[in-house]
């Protein structure tokens, strides 16, 4: 990476996953657009008045596809990789570690071009010296040809559903609001590149590097292959991957707290978000080889995901992990995001700073806490190391009491985009005879219903009087057709049919249904993101990000007062993804956003269920216990949906 002083001016990157494809050091990357429609913006709002592009989101699939139209297959690219011949492959092949396995590479290491020049338009490739490569080759963009044969090949390995990621926040930052990088790439040179491969002559020379840079060289290698292994993988890529693993790392001792094969394996299913039978896996684990480092990072992170324990106390043993051992960046990088999670910045920027600092933290790591870095603000904390835990339970994560915990991260300290007034008048009318959940699978069972429930305030004259809050009568209709649903990427959510970013002020009060939908999406985004860079989860628009805010929520709010502002805002904005998801994967429309609070805003759900999702975040928090948890509101509402539908 370049320097520190001046890499905050520009980086952009693409990630799949978790995984860092390719990056960019001095402006915008170049073939990774052809992935991405100009529909995929990610838009973030710096400031009231002020909403600049941070990237564009997407899927392997979609991505693909796009890839595809423009003639550029996984095919093609095995086909290019054999016309390329074993000696041209050895010839350009950067330095030894790369020369040992230049016979046993296929597309997807041939063609890789990690670090992009816009100042050059080459990448400079991670096995080959592409460089070098595409010089010879003699065909016009070239370099960005064979860049898309990687990425089509990269995408075909993973599942359909993957999310693709190019952030290019730090490239706006200083550009005009409004303004958008998307470019189309001309990818025309793909198709003649089997056949320039098949004349490509080896260089009359090798290509060597000094001993030291060899070695980093071999840790990045081994990194960037370990990182495609995954639990869905198939079993002839495994075998491949495996192949290379075993090459790279019998070169020298396995680097790491995470060099054992089993910690490896562990740590890809928690990258997957599962969680499940991981504590019995990490027992087994301990009783074989002791409570070392790597145990302890992953029971810390998996009781992040899982929500075992409240953010805070994760990171504070995470801390405690990070400083012991100043080379586990792993442990330095959920360190932050955990701390992120808990609302505490200062912290958070501590560890991002001290790994985007560190030239020897691979790309991945790096350019997340880049993100960090560009999403919080500093302050004089920032220079103090956190505090880290004093004792550890059984489990190896501390156990602390939170009764108040502060704002979510990010989106904090930025005023609503809905000027509204919170206070305590923000639970709805009360369920009447709500039907029961159906059943489902849950670590955490919803805690049982009370008898009694706390009266909540009187409702607004926009909502009458004595209308069950969750389903009205059903009134004779024509039944609609069944529709299936393909859960968007929340962080990257288009906007409702008919509206625009110019159709309404972001810091405008909405008006209307469709102003409504305009200021939740735009919240929605935000709160995605936010998941992204604290927990590392990637939602979309489906009941596993329910379950996901309730988790978040269960711990961060319990026994807070909606009444405080930090607290409410937090609220709605996690109402505001509750809504989306609604409106999005059950066809739920606002019938009324009358009401200067939201919690009292209205949507049908066809046929005939009346609810208030915002509301209903509220009184999760405010009724606690008393209330159903809202996994089984949500699924309760798609159960009438397809009983009536």
């Amino acid at each position: 990476m370049t320097d520190p002083s001046t890499a905050l001016r520009i980086i952009t990157s693409l990630r799949l996953g978790e995984r860092v494809l390719s990056r960019c050091d001095d402006g915008l990357l170049g073939a990774e657009y052809a992935l991405f429609d100009v529909a995929d913006i990610v838009l973030r709002a710096t400031d009231p008045v002020t909403v600049r592009e941070v990237g564009y989101m997407t899927t392997a699939r979609e991505a693909l596809d796009r890839l595809a139209r423009s003639g550029v297959t996984p095919e093609l690219a095995d086909q290019a990789a054999r016309s390329m011949s074993p000696e041209a492959a050895l010839s350009f092949a950067r330095g030894t570690t790369a020369r040992g396995l230049a016979d046993k590479l296929g597309a997807q290491e041939l063609f890789d071009g990690a670090i992009y020049s816009a100042t050059t338009h080459r990448y400079e490739g991670a096995w080959l010296d592409l460089r070098a490569l595409t010089t010879e080759l003699g065909l016009p963009s070239a370099s960005v040809a064979l860049q898309a044969l990687h990425l089509a090949v990269t995408l075909a390995e993973v599942s359909p559903a993957t999310p693709l990621h190019m952030s290019t926040a730090t490239a706006t930052r200083d550009r005009r609001p409004g303004e958008r990088t998307h470019q189309r790439v001309v990818l025309d040179a793909a198709p003649d590149l089997p056949d320039a491969l098949r004349r490509l002559t080896p260089l009359p020379y090798t290509i060597e590097v000094e001993p030291g840079q060899d070695r980093m060289l071999r840790r990045a290698l081994l990194s960037r292959v370990r990182e495609r292994l995954a639990p869905d993988t198939s079993p002839r890529h495994k075998a491949h991957l495996v192949m290379l693993e075993g090459t790279l790392a019998s070169r020298a001792t396995p680097l790491g707290p995470l060099a054992d094969p089993e910690m490896r394996a562990i740590e890809g299913l928690l990258a997957s978000g599962k969680v499940e039978g991981v504590t019995e896996r990490l027992d087994a684990l301990e009783r074989a080889r002791g409570r070392v480092p790597g145990i302890r990072y992953l029971r810390a992170r998996a009781a992040l995901l899982s929500g075992q324990q409240p953010p805070r106390a994760v990171a504070q043993s995470l801390s405690a992990l990070a400083e012991e051992e100043r080379d586990f960046h792993q442990a330095a990088l959920v360190a932050a995001r955990t701390w992120l999670a808990a609302g505490e910045d200062a912290h958070a920027r501590y560890f991002a700073r001290r790994l985007f600092d560190d030239p020897s933290a691979p790309d991945s790591e790096r350019l997340v806490a880049l993100e960090i870095l560009e999403a919080t603000t500093a302050t004089d904390r920032s220079r103090l190391p956190p505090p880290v835990a004093a004792s550890e339970s059984v489990s190896g994560v501390p156990r602390i009491p939170t009764a108040r915990l502060p704002a979510f991260p990010s989106l904090a300290n930025v005023p609503p985009p809905m000027a509204l007034p919170p206070g305590p008048s923000l639970v709805p009318p009360p369920r009447t005879s709500p039907s029961p959940p159906p059943p489902r699978p849950s670590p955490r069972p919803p805690a049982p219903r009370q008898s009694v429930v706390p009266p909540p305030p009187t409702p607004p004259a926009a909502l009458p009087q004595g209308r069950p809050p969750e389903a009205t009568e059903a009134q004779p209709r024509q039944r609609p057709a069944a529709r299936r649903y393909e859960p968007e990427l929340v962080e990257s959510l288009s906007l409702p049919f008919g509206a625009s970013e110019a159709t309404f002020g972001v810091n405008d009060l909405p008006g209307t249904p469709l102003q409504a939908r305009i200021a939740l999406t735009r919240l929605a985004r935000d709160l995605a993101r936010d998941y992204r860079l604290a927990y590392g989860k990637t939602l979309r628009c489906n009941v596993l990000a329910v379950d996901a805010m309730q988790q978040h929520i269960a711990h961060r709010f319990q026994g807070a007062s909606i009444s405080d502002p930090g607290v409410a805002w937090e609220l709605r904005r996690h109402g505001a993804l509750l809504s989306e998801i609604i409106a999005r994967a059950l066809g739920g429309a606002w019938v009324d956003v009358a009401p200067s609070e939201p919690g009292y805003w209205a949507m049908l759900v066809p046929p005939a269920t009346r609810t208030w999702p915002i509301g209903r975040v509220y009184r999760f928090v405010a009724l606690g216990h008393h209330e159903r948890d809202l996994v089984s509101y949500y699924l309760d509402i798609e159960a009438r949906v397809r009983a009536q539908s």
